[in-house]
């Protein structure tokens, strides 16, 4: 598990570095809804070693190396930046691509293991919606 949560992270922080690249208003929307996401996987992982490993230092520590994979991935994708724009955008597709994947592959498939109800439903929405609106108060 601490796995693929390390290169996920990894991917996100190139797909960050890509957007900044990109430019500042994609970076800082991406920035936004990656720290979102970032932030419940954190408090997942957390409670997930929290009960298979007795030491706090250690969930910890293991935590905050995972957090650390987010800012080494925005420096890998540094030297993209020298690259023309039609190969950075190419980087940036595949990156955003691996992560449409990730949702509709696996986030999507274990949310629908339990009964939608409109209060889940309504949340989805309110997510997109608060995404949208940060987008247009950006400029």
């Amino acid at each position: 598990m601490l796995g693929a949560i390390g290169i996920d992270i990894l991917i996100d922080g190139l797909v960050l570095g890509l957007a900044f690249v990109a430019g500042a208003k994609a970076g800082l929307l991406l920035t936004i809804a990656l720290t979102l996401e970032v932030l419940f996987l954190g408090l997942t992982v957390t409670a997930e070693l929290g009960e298979t490993v007795r030491s706090r230092r250690k969930v910890i520590a293991i935590t905050a190396a995972l957090a650390l994979l987010l800012p080494v991935g925005a420096l890998v994708a540094t030297p993209v930046a020298a690259f023309p724009p039609i190969v950075i955008a190419g980087f940036l597709s595949f990156g955003l691509m691996a992560l449409l994947y990730l949702v509709t592959e696996e986030l999507l498939v274990e949310a629908h293991e339990r009964p939608d109800s409109p209060l889940i439903s309504a949340m989805f929405f309110v997510g997109f919606l608060g995404l949208l609106l940060i987008e247009e108060i950006i400029g």
